[in-house]
């Protein structure tokens, strides 16, 4: 990187995190900024990688044109923000999008659905896979709404279920929060070494 560059990126990483103090001109001109780079980038790259070559390619030159079929389903997307009345015409490509999507992930790819459910059935010969066994009984127990509120067994066991659960959302957000503290420290050693010179 030359110089300017890294005052670029050094003045950008202090405007987002100016943000802390309070919400101020310089992290929306930083927010503002970014989310415009993002956005046509993505809106450019979109149209030269798949909407042209598709549409000329295969809609037009081989005259397969159900792609263009599939494109008025994408744009019925953008109804969401038509008139009350119209709206309703974007839950067809979401319905069609997230259906297609479920059923052909789990057609084109079994091997992760089942190799968890696999996973759930392991021999009781150790203590971890008897308290696994028990905590995927009582979190699945907690989905159990046939005779929920009639039994006490099924309310007591939802309730040790959600529990566990809570305990795993825990843990993956404590994950999630360590990895936002490791770009933290990525973005702290930039400032320091490369704009500051400050050897660490």
């Amino acid at each position: 990187m030359t110089r300017v560059q890294i005052w670029v990126a050094a003045l950008c990483t202090l405007a987002c995190y100016s943000y802390l103090i309070k919400e101020n001109p310089a992290y929306r001109i930083a927010e503002y900024t970014l989310v415009a780079l993002y956005t046509s980038y993505n809106i450019t790259r979109l149209f030269h990688s798949f909407i042209k070559p598709y549409f000329i390619n295969y809609a037009l030159e081989e005259k397969q044109y159900y792609y263009i079929v599939m494109g008025v389903l994408g744009l019925l997307l953008y109804a969401r923000y038509a008139p009350p009345q119209y709206r309703w015409l974007a839950r067809y490509p979401i319905a069609l999008a997230v259906g297609w999507g479920l059923g052909g992930s789990i057609a084109r790819s079994p091997r992760p659905v089942f190799t968890q459910v696999a996973d759930a059935m392991r021999p009781l010969d150790s203590v971890n896979n008897i308290v696994f066994f028990v905590c995927f009984l009582v979190v699945l127990s907690y989905f159990f709404f046939t005779v929920g509120k009639e039994s006490k067994f099924i309310q007591g066991s939802g309730r040790i279920g959600r529990y566990i659960m809570m305990i795993g959302f825990g843990t993956a957000f404590g994950n999630t929060v360590q990895g936002r503290i490791s770009l933290f420290l990525n973005r702290l050693s930039f400032l320091l070494t490369d704009w500051m010179g400050i050897s660490i």
